[in-house]
Formats: C-alpha cells, sequence, structure tokens
C-alpha cells in the first residue's frame, strides 16, 4: 500500500511572501500531478493540515481537489503547532515542510530550506525568528538518537552551498527542486492599478514607470534601487514599489522604503496576482539589485510576463536568469548606484534593447514550472516510503 503523505499547511493563512508562495504554489501543483493516472494509487492518502481555527478562506484560493486540508492540534499555530502537534498528526507517514521548518521529533519527513538569509542578513530579521533557524535547521539536517536527518531540499544550487556554509548540513545530500513562473499566467491582468495610480503602459507617451517589487526587507536593497532612480533623472517616468514589511519577521532596521506617493515614487502596498501581472506586464523593467536571494522569483515572474529584468550579480539571480548565455537580463553591481542609473536610462529610451530582453526573458522563463517541483518533491517523499514510521 502506498504511504501516507502529510504536508505542512502552517502557511495557510499566513501573509504571502515568497515562501508561503513557493509552498502554495507547490501544494497546487502536487494536488494537480496526483490527479494523473500515474500517481492514482496515492488518492486519498495526502493530506495537507493546518492549525485548528485556520479560515476556510484561506484554503480557498489553493482549488485543492485530490488532497484533503484537515485542520487538527491542540495549538493554535506559530512554532508550538509546527513542533509539538505534527509529529503526532502525521505519525505513521511522510511528512512534508515547504518554508523552511519543520518538527523535530519528526522520524520521516522532506524539508525545503530555500536559503540562509537569516544568518547572512540577522538585521532583516525579529530576534525569535533568527533564533528559530538558527537553531532548528541544524537540527533537522543531521540524525539524531531514534531519528534520522531528514531529507533536505532547495531551490538553487547557489542556496544548496549556502546551506551546507551556515547549517553545516552536507551539501552532496541537499536535492535540488526549483521554482516556476507559470502561476503568474493564471489571472488576467488587472488594469485598474494602473488606473488607480495614474500609469500608462512602458513607453515614452504618458506616465510610464519602473518597476521595484517585495519592498520591506533590507536585503531588496530598496535603497539603491531609489538612488538610482533619482541619479537617471528620468523625468516624468516614475518608480513604482510594491509590499509591505511584515513587522513580525522583518523589524524596521535598515528598510527607508518611501511609503508615500509622490510626482516620482509610486509605493502601491501590497497587489493581487491580476494587479501584479498588469504592473509587469507595463513596466519599462523590473529593478531587482538584491543582496540575496535563494532564488529570485519576482525576476521568474517578470520574465514570464515579458516584462525585462534588471538584477544584481548576486550569485542566484545569475544562476537563474543566466544572463551571458540566456540575454535574458541586464545586471549591475549591487552596490553600484551609477552604474544601475545608466541601465534605466538605457531601457528607458530603447525599446530595442527592451523587446529583446522581454523575448529572452520569456524563453528562459518557460523553462521553470511548478509541475517540476511539485514532481522532484514528491518523488523525493516517495522515496523515504520503505521505512515510513512515525
Amino acid at each position: 500500500m502506498p504511504p501516507s503523505l502529510f504536508i505542512n499547511g502552517r502557511f495557510v493563512g499566513q501573509r504571502q511572501t515568497g515562501v508561503q508562495r513557493f509552498a502554495r504554489e507547490t501544494v497546487r501543483a502536487l494536488d494537480g500531478l496526483l490527479s494523473q493516472p500515474a500517481h492514482q494509487a496515492l488518492a486519498g492518502r495526502v493530506t495537507l493540515l493546518v492549525p485548528p481555527g485556520t479560515d476556510p478562506a484561506a484554503l480557498a484560493p489553493l482549488r485543492l481537489t485530490t488532497i484533503q486540508a484537515r485542520a487538527a492540534g491542540r495549538f493554535r499555530g506559530g512554532y508550538a503547532w509546527e513542533q509539538l502537534d505534527l509529529p503526532r498528526l502525521s505519525a505513521g507517514g511522510v511528512l512534508l515542510n515547504l518554508c523552511n521548518l519543520g518538527p523535530v521529533a519528526k522520524r520521516r519527513q522532506v524539508v525545503v530550506v530555500h536559503d540562509a538569509t537569516p544568518r547572512v542578513s540577522p538585521e532583516s530579521f525579529s530576534l525569535p525568528f533568527r533564533l528559530a533557524y538558527r537553531v532548528l535547521v541544524p537540527l533537522l539536517g543531521r540524525p539524531l538518537p531514534g531519528r534520522p536527518a531528514a531529507a533536505i531540499v532547495t531551490i538553487s544550487d547557489f542556496s544548496r552551498r549556502e546551506i551546507a556554509r551556515w547549517y553545516g548540513i552536507p551539501a552532496g545530500g541537499i536535492t535540488l527542486c526549483g521554482e516556476g513562473g507559470d502561476h503568474i499566467l493564471e489571472p488576467a491582468a488587472d488594469l485598474d492599478v494602473l488606473a488607480r495610480h495614474g500609469l500608462h503602459a512602458g513607453t515614452l507617451g504618458g506616465s510610464p514607470y519602473f518597476l521595484a517589487v517585495g519592498v520591506g526587507s533590507a536585503n531588496k536593497n530598496v535603497d539603491l534601487v531609489v538612488d538610482a532612480f533619482d541619479r537617471a533623472d528620468l523625468g516624468g517616468i516614475r518608480l513604482v514599489m510594491t509590499g509591505r514589511r511584515d513587522t513580525r519577521v522583518h523589524p524596521a532596521a535598515g528598510v527607508t522604503t518611501p511609503q508615500r506617493a509622490t510626482d516620482r515614487l509610486c509605493p502601491v502596498g501590497h497587489v493581487s496576482d491580476g494587479e501584479l501581472r498588469a504592473l509587469y506586464e507595463n513596466a519599462l523593467a523590473l529593478v531587482y539589485p538584491s543582496r540575496y536571494e535563494g532564488f529570485g522569483l519576482p525576476p521568474m515572474e517578470a520574465m514570464a510576463c515579458g516584462c525585462p529584468v534588471v538584477i544584481s550579480d548576486q550569485a542566484a539571480l545569475i544562476e537563474v536568469a543566466a544572463p551571458e548565455t540566456t540575454g535574458a537580463a541586464l545586471v549591475c553591481g549591487m552596490d553600484d548606484a551609477e552604474g544601475l542609473a545608466r541601465l534605466l536610462r538605457r531601457l528607458a529610451l530603447e525599446e530595442p534593447l527592451r523587446r529583446r530582453l522581454a523575448a529572452n526573458g520569456r524563453a528562459r522563463a518557460a523553462q521553470f514550472r511548478w509541475s517540476t517541483t511539485a514532481r522532484i518533491l514528491l518523488d523525493t517523499c516517495l522515496r523515504m516510503a520503505p521505512a515510513v514510521a512515525s
């Protein structure tokens, strides 16, 4: 009989960042994969476990048809639910954890560790968040008395090296699963977001704009974007910034993103997927000179939408966009405001450059699919099946 597979659903109902996006899209892709004939034997044996009291509306976007969702446990969520309730709730099966952590007491589990950002950029995170990652990730990656090590999976070769460096988990035992960008093409572009903020398509008529997304964390390097944008002196072109800081995870230190709109700066806060697609498809370019990434989902989304991309020379961004071989992105130094300003001027004036980057970006993004991520994770879980025990 096939093993039971449980999915850690602590992410359900949390504010969406890149990690929660990964979890949601992976679960949706797994649900689709399980409906295929090759995996019909698993029907009814895969359960998404969520904390008690989880709003059913938070499950609706997953649109599950094969995976069962079940709210259970004594705790209402947080680390207590994950560490104390999940081992009991997932007894007898394999547990898949998609958001960096899992219960230390669980014998058979797969844990997706996205990167080592809390170690590399501690100023971007609250003290409880940093402590949890510093203690729990190394414990999950090594065998303990009566418990084998979890199977560790990550999203890029860069992250595999970083996890080995910062958490002491051997790189050779870490599986790569990648990410996808195809989710951004599912909703229709919601053009109302452009009208609401007085924005127009990425031409030199109307009010064109550059786009920065995911602001609120110091490692996103938004201060460099604002500095370079000011230096570029682009007249009526605006800089649109999406996202907001979650104070429970990211403290204010190091984050100075403007909160009020001006003639040139336009913070729009959290946006829906349809609004984000519209912003990508009509921007002159996404400007993403991040200091640290495990993968770089916003550039992948932008490329899927045909939006030109500027990235920093950070290793994961270079790995994913592969600009030297694909021509899918322009690259700047992560501390080079003047160099970034020159790229912004080029993109504002050179439509052929924007068209070339858009075409190359679409071709690169087509190589990344959530179905591939889901298949790798499912295979990793199934390889643990012969010795399943709680």
